[in-house]
Protein backbone atom coordinates (compact mmCIF):
# COMPACT_ATOMS: atom_id res chain seq x y z
CA UNK A 1 0.00 0.00 0.00
CA UNK A 2 2.98 2.78 0.68
CA UNK A 3 3.92 2.05 -2.88
CA UNK A 4 0.89 2.89 -4.13
CA UNK A 5 0.75 6.25 -1.51
CA UNK A 6 3.90 6.70 -3.00
CA UNK A 7 2.70 6.43 -6.65
CA UNK A 8 -0.78 9.14 -6.04
CA UNK A 9 1.55 11.49 -3.98
CA UNK A 10 4.07 11.60 -7.25
CA UNK A 11 0.65 12.79 -9.77
CA UNK A 12 -0.52 15.19 -7.78
CA UNK A 13 -0.84 18.60 -8.55
CA UNK A 14 2.05 21.21 -8.07
CA UNK A 15 1.37 22.74 -4.52
CA UNK A 16 2.31 25.84 -3.06
CA UNK A 17 -0.44 26.40 -0.29
CA UNK A 18 1.71 25.14 2.51
CA UNK A 19 4.55 26.92 1.88
CA UNK A 20 2.10 30.17 1.84
CA UNK A 21 0.31 29.04 4.84
CA UNK A 22 0.28 30.51 8.59
CA UNK A 23 1.53 27.32 9.75
CA UNK A 24 4.37 27.18 7.68
CA UNK A 25 5.38 30.93 8.25
CA UNK A 26 5.39 30.15 12.25
CA UNK A 27 7.84 26.93 11.51
CA UNK A 28 10.37 29.82 9.50
CA UNK A 29 9.94 32.48 12.15
CA UNK A 30 10.44 30.49 14.96
CA UNK A 31 12.93 27.44 14.12
CA UNK A 32 15.82 28.83 15.43
CA UNK A 33 15.02 28.04 18.83
CA UNK A 34 15.81 24.82 17.71
CA UNK A 35 19.56 25.40 18.29
CA UNK A 36 18.44 25.52 21.74
CA UNK A 37 16.67 22.33 21.93
CA UNK A 38 19.86 19.32 20.34
CA UNK A 39 17.73 16.52 21.10
CA UNK A 40 15.18 18.24 18.50
CA UNK A 41 17.73 19.63 15.91
CA UNK A 42 16.54 17.44 12.87
CA UNK A 43 13.61 18.99 12.93
CA UNK A 44 15.37 22.34 11.49
CA UNK A 45 15.23 21.22 7.79
CA UNK A 46 12.19 19.24 7.44
CA UNK A 47 12.54 18.43 3.69
CA UNK A 48 9.58 18.87 1.63
CA UNK A 49 7.02 16.56 4.04
CA UNK A 50 4.54 19.04 5.42
CA UNK A 51 3.95 16.43 8.55
CA UNK A 52 7.99 17.30 9.43
CA UNK A 53 6.96 20.83 9.79
CA UNK A 54 3.77 19.80 11.57
CA UNK A 55 5.56 17.90 13.75
CA UNK A 56 8.60 20.96 13.98
CA UNK A 57 5.68 23.37 15.34
CA UNK A 58 4.80 21.07 18.31
CA UNK A 59 8.17 20.94 19.70
CA UNK A 60 8.04 25.41 19.24
CA UNK A 61 5.18 25.52 20.37
CA UNK A 62 6.02 24.28 23.30
CA UNK A 63 9.23 25.93 23.59
CA UNK A 64 7.61 29.06 23.35
CA UNK A 65 4.54 28.13 25.64
CA UNK A 66 7.41 27.14 28.33
CA UNK A 67 9.49 30.50 28.25
CA UNK A 68 6.30 32.60 28.34
CA UNK A 69 5.33 30.85 31.25
CA UNK A 70 8.15 31.19 32.99
CA UNK A 71 7.98 35.13 32.57
CA UNK A 72 4.61 35.41 33.53
CA UNK A 73 4.94 33.36 36.88
CA UNK A 74 7.91 36.18 37.50
CA UNK A 75 5.85 39.04 36.64
CA UNK A 76 3.15 37.35 39.16
CA UNK A 77 5.31 36.75 41.88
CA UNK A 78 3.92 39.78 43.82
CA UNK A 79 0.75 37.97 44.41
CA UNK A 80 2.41 35.13 46.85
CA UNK A 81 4.74 37.72 48.92
CA UNK A 82 3.24 36.53 52.62
CA UNK A 83 2.51 33.49 51.67
CA UNK A 84 -1.50 34.14 52.28
CA UNK A 85 -3.87 31.22 50.81
CA UNK A 86 -5.85 34.01 48.92
CA UNK A 87 -2.61 35.57 47.56
CA UNK A 88 -1.61 32.17 46.17
CA UNK A 89 -5.39 32.15 44.97
CA UNK A 90 -4.92 35.24 42.94
CA UNK A 91 -1.74 34.20 41.86
CA UNK A 92 -2.69 31.03 40.21
CA UNK A 93 -6.11 32.89 38.67
CA UNK A 94 -4.13 35.43 37.38
CA UNK A 95 -1.34 32.69 35.71
CA UNK A 96 -4.06 30.35 34.00
CA UNK A 97 -5.90 33.43 32.73
CA UNK A 98 -2.39 35.01 30.67
CA UNK A 99 -1.69 31.48 29.67
CA UNK A 100 -5.19 30.18 28.32
CA UNK A 101 -4.41 31.67 24.45
CA UNK A 102 -1.36 29.51 24.50
CA UNK A 103 -1.97 26.03 22.60
CA UNK A 104 -2.13 23.04 24.71
CA UNK A 105 -3.21 19.18 25.25
CA UNK A 106 -6.22 18.25 26.85
CA UNK A 107 -5.38 15.18 28.17
CA UNK A 108 -8.19 14.04 30.85
CA UNK A 109 -8.46 16.79 33.30
CA UNK A 110 -5.14 17.75 32.92
CA UNK A 111 -3.61 20.58 30.55
CA UNK A 112 -0.39 20.05 29.05
CA UNK A 113 1.08 23.24 28.15
CA UNK A 114 4.73 21.75 27.56
CA UNK A 115 5.17 18.29 25.79
CA UNK A 116 8.28 18.13 26.24
CA UNK A 117 8.19 17.72 29.66
CA UNK A 118 6.43 14.75 31.48
CA UNK A 119 3.21 15.07 33.00
CA UNK A 120 4.33 15.48 36.38
CA UNK A 121 6.24 18.83 35.27
CA UNK A 122 3.70 19.64 33.64
CA UNK A 123 1.28 19.68 36.15
CA UNK A 124 3.44 21.86 38.52
CA UNK A 125 4.25 24.49 35.85
CA UNK A 126 -0.01 24.74 35.57
CA UNK A 127 -1.25 23.76 39.31
CA UNK A 128 1.79 24.90 41.29
CA UNK A 129 3.68 27.56 38.96
CA UNK A 130 5.33 29.21 42.31
CA UNK A 131 7.36 26.06 42.56
CA UNK A 132 9.32 27.55 39.39
CA UNK A 133 10.25 30.45 41.89
CA UNK A 134 11.91 28.07 44.03
CA UNK A 135 15.02 25.29 43.57
CA UNK A 136 15.03 22.57 42.17
CA UNK A 137 12.49 23.97 39.39
CA UNK A 138 13.77 27.41 39.36
CA UNK A 139 16.90 25.65 37.17
CA UNK A 140 14.23 24.71 34.47
CA UNK A 141 14.41 27.96 32.95
CA UNK A 142 17.88 27.70 31.56
CA UNK A 143 19.12 24.16 32.54
CA UNK A 144 16.21 21.64 31.35
CA UNK A 145 17.91 19.16 28.57
CA UNK A 146 18.46 16.69 31.07
CA UNK A 147 13.99 17.13 31.49
CA UNK A 148 13.31 17.08 27.88
CA UNK A 149 10.96 13.64 26.40
CA UNK A 150 9.68 12.62 23.14
CA UNK A 151 6.70 14.28 23.17
CA UNK A 152 5.05 11.93 20.84
CA UNK A 153 6.69 8.60 22.47
CA UNK A 154 5.03 10.21 25.46
CA UNK A 155 1.85 11.41 24.62
CA UNK A 156 0.96 9.93 21.07
CA UNK A 157 -1.14 10.73 17.75
CA UNK A 158 -3.52 12.14 20.20
CA UNK A 159 -1.39 15.09 20.57
CA UNK A 160 -2.25 16.14 17.42
CA UNK A 161 -5.95 16.01 18.38
CA UNK A 162 -5.14 19.40 20.20
CA UNK A 163 -4.15 23.12 19.80
CA UNK A 164 -0.58 22.10 18.88
CA UNK A 165 -1.63 21.21 15.35
CA UNK A 166 -4.18 22.20 12.58
CA UNK A 167 -4.83 18.08 11.67
CA UNK A 168 -7.83 17.48 12.10
CA UNK A 169 -8.85 13.87 13.02
CA UNK A 170 -10.93 11.57 11.54
CA UNK A 171 -10.78 8.21 13.17
CA UNK A 172 -8.49 6.01 15.01
CA UNK A 173 -8.78 2.27 14.26
CA UNK A 174 -6.53 -0.11 16.32
CA UNK A 175 -3.53 1.76 17.25
CA UNK A 176 -2.93 3.93 14.43
CA UNK A 177 -5.09 7.61 13.72
CA UNK A 178 -6.28 9.13 10.66
CA UNK A 179 -6.32 13.08 10.59
CA UNK A 180 -6.51 15.45 7.47
CA UNK A 181 -5.15 18.42 7.04
CA UNK A 182 -6.67 21.01 4.70
CA UNK A 183 -4.33 23.03 3.57
CA UNK A 184 -2.04 20.18 2.18
CA UNK A 185 -5.41 18.73 1.17
CA UNK A 186 -3.57 15.19 2.66
CA UNK A 187 -5.17 12.33 5.28
CA UNK A 188 -2.10 11.82 7.39
CA UNK A 189 -2.20 7.85 9.26
CA UNK A 190 -0.18 8.21 12.29
CA UNK A 191 0.95 5.50 14.72
CA UNK A 192 0.48 5.57 18.52
CA UNK A 193 4.28 7.00 18.58
CA UNK A 194 3.27 9.96 16.69
CA UNK A 195 4.74 8.91 13.55
CA UNK A 196 3.65 9.01 10.14
CA UNK A 197 2.74 5.27 8.67
CA UNK A 198 1.74 6.89 5.32
CA UNK A 199 -0.18 9.56 3.70
CA UNK A 200 -2.95 10.14 0.85
CA UNK A 201 -2.59 13.53 -0.84
CA UNK A 202 -5.62 13.75 -2.69
CA UNK A 203 -6.72 15.72 -6.04
CA UNK A 204 -4.11 14.42 -9.02
CA UNK A 205 -3.26 17.06 -11.64
CA UNK A 206 -4.98 15.54 -14.38
CA UNK A 207 -8.35 16.42 -12.24
CA UNK A 208 -9.56 19.25 -14.43
CA UNK A 209 -12.34 20.88 -10.99
CA UNK A 210 -11.16 19.84 -7.93
CA UNK A 211 -14.34 19.07 -5.27
CA UNK A 212 -13.61 20.78 -1.77
CA UNK A 213 -16.89 20.95 -0.02
CA UNK A 214 -17.92 18.57 2.53
CA UNK A 215 -14.49 17.22 3.13
CA UNK A 216 -14.82 14.81 6.02
CA UNK A 217 -17.74 12.99 4.93
CA UNK A 218 -16.27 12.16 1.92
CA UNK A 219 -12.86 11.30 3.31
CA UNK A 220 -14.03 8.52 5.76
CA UNK A 221 -15.14 5.79 3.51
CA UNK A 222 -11.33 6.58 1.81
CA UNK A 223 -9.83 5.35 5.52
CA UNK A 224 -12.13 2.95 6.02
CA UNK A 225 -11.29 1.35 3.44
CA UNK A 226 -7.59 1.83 4.35
CA UNK A 227 -7.86 0.62 7.94
CA UNK A 228 -9.54 -2.25 5.63
CA UNK A 229 -6.59 -2.70 3.76
CA UNK A 230 -8.93 -3.33 0.97
CA UNK A 231 -6.87 -1.91 -2.07
CA UNK A 232 -9.37 -2.18 -4.79
CA UNK A 233 -12.25 -0.31 -2.24
CA UNK A 234 -9.67 2.48 -1.21
CA UNK A 235 -8.91 3.63 -5.76
CA UNK A 236 -12.77 3.50 -6.04
CA UNK A 237 -13.74 5.43 -2.79
CA UNK A 238 -10.95 7.93 -3.85
CA UNK A 239 -12.56 7.89 -7.56
CA UNK A 240 -16.27 7.97 -6.26
CA UNK A 241 -15.51 10.49 -3.98
CA UNK A 242 -13.82 12.85 -6.64
CA UNK A 243 -10.19 12.85 -4.99
CA UNK A 244 -8.30 11.43 -7.98
CA UNK A 245 -9.43 11.57 -11.71
CA UNK A 246 -10.37 8.87 -14.11
CA UNK A 247 -6.90 9.09 -15.84
CA UNK A 248 -4.81 8.16 -12.47
CA UNK A 249 -7.38 5.58 -11.51
CA UNK A 250 -6.47 4.00 -15.22
CA UNK A 251 -3.12 4.16 -14.51
CA UNK A 252 -3.39 2.50 -11.18
CA UNK A 253 -5.31 -0.02 -12.42
CA UNK A 254 -2.34 -0.48 -15.20
CA UNK A 255 0.45 -1.17 -12.92
CA UNK A 256 0.79 -4.25 -11.23
CA UNK A 257 -0.73 -4.09 -7.89
CA UNK A 258 2.01 -6.38 -6.52
CA UNK A 259 4.15 -3.56 -6.72
CA UNK A 260 2.48 -0.63 -5.36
Amino acid sequence: MKRLLKYIASKAKKRTTFEQSEEFQFFLDNRHFLTRLPKFSDFYEPGDEPFNVIRANVILYSYINKATMEAEIINLKSYISGNSKSNRSNFVKSFHEIISEQPYYQEGKNKIYIPFFSRSLNQIYFDEPEKILTSPYADLKDRFQDTVVDPFDTYGSELYNSHFSRLVKVMTVDKETAFFHYDTNTIYFVNEQGRLDGAVVLFDRYLRHPNYSHMLERIKPVVEAYFDFNREEFINNLYNNGFISLHLMHLIQFHDWAKL
